[in-house]
C-alpha cells in the first residue's frame, strides 16, 4: 500500500465514512491541527485513514481508525515516505495502540505531560522588555532547533514564526545583535499556550527575565490561565513550574518514531 497525495478536504471526508460505518469506538490522534508542512499523504481502507505531513525533515503521521487490527495491519502494510512520527494523546495509557505502533516497528521515543495553571503569578515586565521583528524569524528558528527537539516539540516552520511575530508572541533577549534567548507563546482566547522558551546565553538570571517578562506580558493582557507540555523525564524544569502554580492534569502525549530499513 502507498501513500497517494491528498488534500485535507478528502481526508475529512474518508474520516466521516469510517465513523459513519463504525459500530463502536473510534481512535484517533487527529483533532483538526494546523499542519505544519504543504504535502499531505494519505493511505486509507474502509475502516483506517492514514495522514502524513511532511514537517521539517521528516513526516508527522496522524490516524482515524474504528478496528486496531485494521489499523496494526494498515501500518505493517503502507510504504512510509521516511523517517515518520506519531503522537498519541490520552489521559489513560492504552496498551493495543502502542503495541501496534510497536509490532509495526514504530519506537517508543518521549512521552510528554500537560501542566495548567488558572492563576498565572500577577508580575510585571522590566524596562528591558523587547519583542522580536521579522528580521529575527531565521535566528529564533536557529535557536528553536537548536534548543528543542524536533521529533516531540513540534516546532513552527519560519511562515508560522513569522506569524507568531506579528502577533507579538515572541519575547527576545538581544545582546550585541543575536537573540541569545526567547519566549514563544500563543494566546487562545483567555488561555496561553506557553509553547517554548529557551536561553543560550549561560547565564540564568536571563533565563528569569524571559519567564518574568512572560508572566508580565500576561498580566499585562488580562491572560490568567495557561498550558504547556513538558518531557516527563525534565523532573527539574517541572518542579520549577510547580513552584508557581502550574500542576499536570493528568493528559499525556506518547511519541513514537519509526525509520526507514537500511
Amino acid at each position: 500500500m502507498k501513500f497517494k497525495p491528498d488534500t485535507l478536504a478528502s481526508v475529512h471526508e474518508k474520516m466521516v465514512l469510517v465513523k459513519a460505518q463504525s459500530t463502536g469506538n473510534f481512535f484517533t490522534n487527529y483533532f483538526r491541527q494546523e499542519m505544519v508542512g504543504p504535502q499531505i499523504l494519505t493511505a486509507a481502507t474502509a475502516r483506517t485513514v492514514l495522514l502524513a505531513n511532511d514537517e521539517h525533515d521528516f513526516f508527522r503521521l496522524y490516524f482515524f481508525t474504528s478496528d486496531l487490527a485494521d489499523f496494526e495491519q494498515t501500518l505493517r502494510d503502507v510504504d512510509f515516505p521516511g523517517d515518520v512520527v506519531a503522537g498519541y494523546l490520552t489521559k489513560a495509557a492504552d496498551e493495543n495502540i502502542a503495541a501496534a505502533f510497536q509490532r509495526s516497528r514504530f519506537d517508543p521515543i518521549a512521552t510528554y505531560r500537560r501542566m495548567i495553571t488558572y492563576r498565572l503569578p500577577p508580575q510585571r515586565p522590566n524596562p528591558a522588555l523587547e519583542y522580536a521583528i521579522a528580521a529575527d524569524v531565521d535566528q529564533l528558528y536557529e535557536g528553536l532547533f537548536q534548543t528543542f527537539n524536533k521529533y516531540t516539540d513540534h516546532l513552527p516552520n519560519k511562515n508560522r514564526l513569522h506569524a507568531y511575530v506579528e502577533n507579538q508572541w515572541v519575547i527576545v533577549n538581544r545582546q550585541a545583535g543575536r537573540i541569545l534567548g526567547a519566549v514563544c507563546f500563543q494566546l487562545e482566547g483567555p488561555r496561553v499556550n506557553y509553547n517554548y522558551i529557551y536561553n543560550l546565553s549561560g547565564n540564568g538570571l536571563d533565563f528569569l527575565r524571559l519567564k518574568n517578562n512572560f508572566y508580565g506580558v500576561m498580566n499585562q493582557r488580562g491572560i490568567r490561565a495557561g498550558f504547556l507540555w513538558i518531557n516527563q523525564i525534565n523532573t527539574r524544569l517541572a518542579s520549577l513550574y510547580q513552584s508557581t502554580g502550574w500542576r499536570f492534569d493528568g493528559l499525556q502525549d506518547y511519541f513514537y518514531l519509526r525509520s526507514p530499513v537500511k
